[in-house]
């Protein structure tokens, strides 16, 4: 009858300990939607109101880089007089919540704030749909 104690006593022992993990945070090398848009993105397509816009090869080179840290870099280019140069770089945090992407920059010295809806589309594309606009990028 000893026996038969300690043998519930283990087995009692054994199932609470082995409680649902169900509530902890991601493991570590877990996908996450910020580890998916974690790096170089390029354009490669835009919609105006809904429109297809066609891009040149110089708006084809503008980038957004999100880095680890919650930092970003966004780089636009245009073709004036058949030269490819800068329209401008934007620098500053990102954060996610659900499919919304949170940009914080400064616009010539005014804290702005931009908060796309975004995807990642089964094609590893990434989608960023501002209010007027929806810009298409494919990782770098």
């Amino acid at each position: 009858m000893k026996k038969l104690g300690i043998f519930i006593l283990l087995i009692a022992v054994t199932l609470t300990s082995c409680g649902s993990d169900d509530d902890a945070a991601p493991q570590q090398g877990a996908i996450t939607n910020e580890s998916l848009i974690t790096g170089t993105w390029e354009l490669t397509a835009r919609k105006e109101l809904g429109v297809d816009k066609t891009l040149d090869n110089c708006e084809k080179t503008s980038t957004i880089q999100f880095d680890a840290n919650k930092t970003y870099t966004e780089k636009t280019f245009v073709d004036i007089s058949n030269e490819c140069v800068s329209d401008g770089e934007f620098v500053g945090t990102w954060s996610i919540s659900a499919e919304t992407l949170t940009l914080t920059y400064n616009d010539f010295g005014t804290p702005t704030t931009d908060t796309p809806t975004f995807s990642i589309l089964s094609t590893g594309e990434l989608v960023l749909t501002f209010d007027e606009l929806e810009d298409t990028y494919k990782k770098k």
